[in-house]
């Protein structure tokens, strides 16, 4: 019993662990892909930035809501 106790607690660690990264990976990616956007200016700059913004948000989302939370914003989205 102590033992699955000590496994389920590990495991929650991990995951919390893992969310931070992923917002952190989020975030940095939102801002960068704003910044160089606006750094690169034109079509060019708009492209790019809205790529890396898009793969921000990407993981921004997976952090919060978890692995099939894409899923479910997809699945909203297309109910409305």
């Amino acid at each position: 019993m102590r033992k699955r106790h000590h496994n389920a607690a590990r495991h929650t660690q991990v995951a919390a662990g893992r969310d931070t990264l992923h917002i952190v990976l989020g975030a940095l990616l939102v801002a960068g892909g704003v910044v160089a956007g606006l750094a690169l200016g034109g079509w060019l700059g708009l492209g790019v930035g809205a790529a890396v913004v898009i793969a921000g948000y990407y993981f921004l989302v997976l952090g919060i809501g978890g692995r099939h939370a894409w899923l479910e914003i997809f699945q909203e989205f297309f109910n409305m």
